[in-house]
């Protein structure tokens, strides 16, 4: 039985790491080839390649450090887990080393491939005012 709790605890380690490597190819290794990402007040992202490229352009500009709190997780079936968590970001701006902290709320949809990884299809996240 897959336990949907430790199925995000696990990408939330990963994604944290990514993140704050301010690596955007193993970002890019966290979605599905048809993933789907919405970023708080701008247009979705299609596929890895986007969203990578899209992630890329903030580590350009600032140095992200991130820490993940798995809030929920959901087990629809033993390909699917619904997932929500907290996000703790912290940013220091490369131009003039002003640093910047928020929260965020991130929703995943994630479902397991063939191989028997799992993978964000689909990501929403907000700004927590």
């Amino acid at each position: 039985m897959i336990d949907a709790n430790e199925v995000l605890k696990t990408l939330c380690e990963k994604y944290a790491a990514a993140v704050s490597a301010n690596d955007s190819l193993a970002y890019r290794q966290l979605f599905a080839p048809d993933a789907i990402r919405m970023p708080p007040k701008s247009e979705p992202e299609y596929g890895p390649d986007e969203i990578s490229k899209s992630e890329q352009k903030d580590y350009e500009v600032a140095k992200w450090t991130v820490q993940l709190t798995p809030l929920d997780a959901l087990r629809i079936d033993d390909q699917w887990i619904y997932g929500i968590a907290e996000g703790h970001i912290n940013t220091v701006t490369l131009a003039d080393g002003m640093a910047n902290s928020f929260k965020t709320t991130k929703t995943w949809l994630l479902h397991r491939d063939d191989s028997g990884e799992w993978l964000i299809k689909r990501q929403i996240w907000n700004l927590k005012q």
